[in-house]
């Protein structure tokens, strides 16, 4: 905690002894009118910006030192437009990714009789150094997706972005990372894992803008890296008091009803959103078929801006969700334990308080109040061959975030600071002798894990604590043709265990003139705290009541990385886009879930390292005025190693204790593609899409009669697999072109391939993907 006051203590100073640093979590456009001829800034220079995705068009005209300034822009594709009388107009288009700051420099030539009037520079300002592999997706994308697709933010990340591999529960991993998709809401970050059986999860609905990064991360981003996704939520000052209602149904009892609405005044703006969604195949269950695996949830969002003045403006985001959710059993379960009916309830409720400052044109600031609070209860089943296991926990949330931006020439200094305290609550009893005796029934393989004199294992604990960190960096373009973004991390954790660590990191970019051809390369390092979601019972040494091997283990320790990159991106007329990036990643002390025997009681344990490498390929035609079809195809191979045995935490298989080596890590998939082609009629409103998935399978940890794992070559895996998705719609249009009614259908599964997601394990059946689906869908704005 003296750490934390140290922290407070220095951004006070920042913010009113010494502003050299500032930021806010808008993305915002930044730039200088210079004559080309010998560099002198030219004053009343005329500048206009148009956004493709609202159409939004805004003018400013440059001061007396030639500069202009465009904040709090929605993240997307911009056309800016320069020109200044006797000068020759220039024209450029870029992509603003979720608050990042553009820092531009125009050099107006002097206009000749017999020169063309306009001149187009290249698609993008400057190099930037986000990772190739980086993907921006915006709410077009949400609203395409089946509406069943749009309940759950993994389900659509993993058919977005390259190198996404689907695996137990409906995780989703990167690069290695058992524990990925580290959500960005406004800026803020949030320690729970998104996904369902973990938490109330997050809708894609209130998503105006996300883009997802697996590297070239800048030093403003910590706690998870197995994909950050940074997401700004739709804000009323985009909307015209208007709304829509979205009734959805599907085979499977999938039915899903949402609504929005929004509107501003000239400084005050609101949008709401609430949903209800339900489904009889709520998660991946055990078994081909869908037993006892129904599910219903909602999710509520409330937003308020307000501009106070041309300098100061506030956000107020409220969040409140919750599901109720089925335990999935096989059907030997339903044969021979027909009442083992454990059920899962999640609630969630968040607040975030943003205040952005802009002190001049060249310097500005956000700080940011958050608080979360979150609950998980697991309720047992109730047969007499099941494992009694019960599970309660909670976590309470309460941060301050402060971020200071300076732009001093082409440099782009920024820094911040980021004090979370947390407060998690934790209960376990689980007691195992019916599984045991449901194993001995069938000749099953199990784990024999007791508590004294062969009783239950009870647990309850809370703590508080937290981690305080602070930053700076500075994105920095060197020549027209090289940006480097240079930063060092600084985080001290303390909860289950303590650290302390710094991070360097450095991304790179050069840009060949009048290719389109970018070169990018980074080195990062990070710095990963335990997961939260049952981070003391991981740490609470329970290996001491394995029968096999009765010996505890340390605290869930901190994951520290080494991540390196190279790659490119080539932009193509038409803006057509092609990049691929190679990498390679090594971890010490790697995590990994355990499931408690018979359960959905989570842990985790700290194996002795990893190493992740391989390359990803992205291409993408984007939709444009003058073309009808847009596609993407996202390609990953890869390959990841974790070494036993493992160091700390919590596991229930004794071969990761006593042996040493390295194995095929669970998530280990060599090849994944996800590919998306859209068609628009626009005349007529038709739209159809078609979406491909492919997988080559993740390795099987089966055992020889020994008891020993086989060399990693040698695991099989599960087989691979290739699914299909078919969407129709249609929208009809009001005189101001936009949808007044829309409609869709959706075949999930056009070939009805129920592949086996993963089985990571003897010990568990394995969860299967979902058969055909149907659904139905209609919009009506209003």
């Amino acid at each position: 905690m003296k750490a934390c006051v140290s922290l407070a203590a220095v951004f006070v100073f920042l913010n009113f002894a010494a502003p050299l640093l500032f930021g806010q979590s808008e993305s915002a456009i930044y730039g200088t009118v210079a004559a080309k001829a010998d560099g002198s800034v030219l004053p009343n220079s005329a500048v206009r910006i148009r956004s493709e995705a609202t159409s939004t068009v805004l003018t400013a005209t440059t001061g007396s030192d030639g500069r202009f300034t465009f904040t709090a822009l929605v993240p997307g594709q911009y056309t800016i437009v320069v020109s200044h009388e006797n000068f020759q107009e220039q024209a450029l288009r870029l992509t603003l990714k979720p608050r990042e700051v553009q820092n531009i420099r125009f050099e107006l030539p002097i206009r000749g009789i017999a020169e063309s009037v306009e001149v187009q520079a290249p698609i993008e300002p400057i190099a930037s150094t986000y990772s190739p592999s980086s993907t921006a997706l915006d709410k077009q994308f949400v609203d395409d997706l089946p509406v069943a697709q749009r309940n759950n933010l993994p389900d659509m990340i993993a058919v977005a972005a390259p190198g996404m591999i689907r695996s137990h529960d409906d995780f989703v991993h990167v690069r290695g990372h058992e524990v990925a998709l580290n959500k960005f809401i406004i800026g803020v970050s949030f320690w729970e894992n998104p996904h369902s059986v973990l938490s109330a999860g997050l809708s894609p609905y209130i998503i105006q803008s996300v883009n997802v990064m697996t590297g070239g991360f800048p030093a403003e981003y910590g706690n998870r890296f197995g994909g950050v996704l940074d997401i700004v939520t739709k804000s009323g000052f985009s909307m015209n008091n208007e709304g829509a209602l979205t009734l959805g149904g599907g085979n499977a009892l999938r039915n899903n009803v949402a609504i929005e609405y929004g509107g501003h005044t000239d400084r005050f703006a609101y949008f709401l959103f609430s949903s209800g969604l339900e489904s009889a195949r709520f998660i991946s269950p055990n078994d081909p078929r869908s037993i006892h695996d129904s599910g219903r949830g909602s999710r509520n969002f409330l937003q308020f801006d307000f501009n106070a003045d041309r300098r100061n403006s506030l956000r107020l985001m409220l969040m409140g969700d919750g599901t109720n959710l089925q335990m999935p059993k096989t059907a030997i379960d339903d044969i021979y334990r027909p009442s083992i009916n454990a059920s899962e309830r999640t609630r969630a409720q968040t607040a975030v308080l943003n205040w952005n400052h802009t002190a001049s044109d060249r310097t500005f600031f956000t700080t940011a109040l958050y608080q979360r609070w979150s609950r998980m209860t697991l309720l047992p089943a109730n047969d007499a061959l099941a494992s009694v296991a019960s599970n309660e926990r909670s976590l309470s949330t309460v941060g301050l975030k402060g971020d200071l931006t300076r732009l001093i020439g082409s440099h782009t200094l920024k820094g911040g600071i980021d004090l979370t305290m947390l407060r998690p609550d934790e209960n376990l009893f689980f007691y195992g002798e019916g599984y045991t005796a449901f194993s001995h029934l069938l000749g099953l393989p199990h784990v024999h894990l007791r508590g004294p004199n062969r009783g239950p294992i009870t647990f309850t604990d809370h703590r508080t604590g937290g981690q305080g960190s602070a930053y700076v960096q500075d994105t920095m373009q060197l020549t027209r043709a090289l940006t480097v973004n240079a930063g060092l991390r600084f985080d001290r954790y303390s909860l289950a265990t303590s650290d302390t660590h710094f991070s360097p990191r450095v991304n790179l970019a050069y840009r060949f003139a009048g290719s389109g051809t970018v070169i990018h390369a980074s080195y990062d390092h990070f710095f990963v705290p335990p997961a939260v979601e049952n981070v003391l019972i991981s740490s609470a040494g329970l290996t001491r009541f394995l029968q096999d091997f009765p010996v505890p283990l340390p605290p869930l320790q901190p994951i520290r990385e080494n991540q390196f990159e190279v790659g490119a991106s080539q932009q193509i007329p038409g803006g057509i886009r092609v990049a691929v990036t190679g990498y390679y990643r090594n971890s010490k002390n790697p995590v990994h879930t355990v499931l408690f025997p018979d359960s959905r009681i989570y842990a985790y344990a700290n194996f002795d390292r990893g190493k992740a490498y391989g390359m990803e390929t992205r291409a993408e035609v984007p939709l444009d005025g003058r073309r009808a079809l847009s596609a993407y195809v996202n390609y990953g191979l890869g390959r990841v190693y974790f070494w036993n045995p493992v160091r700390a935490g919590f596991i229930d298989e004794t071969h990761h204790l006593e042996e040493t080596g390295r194995f095929l890590a669970p998530m280990d998939q060599t090849h994944t593609v996800n590919a998306g082609l859209t068609y628009r009629h626009h005349r007529s409103g038709l739209w159809a899409r078609m979406a491909f998935e492919y997988g080559s399978g993740t390795p099987i940890e089966a055992e020889d009669e020994g008891g020993i794992a086989p060399p990693a070559p040698l695991r099989a895996r599960i087989p691979g697999h290739f699914t299909q998705d078919l969407t129709l719609g249609f929208e009809t249009l009001r005189h101001s072109d936009r949808p007044r009614l829309g409609l869709q259908f959706a075949i999930e599964n056009l070939t009805n391939n129920v592949y086996k997601v993963s089985q990571e394990s003897v010990f568990s059946p394995g969860e299967y993907f979902h058969p055909r689906f149907f659904s139905a869908a209609m919009k009506v704005h209003f």
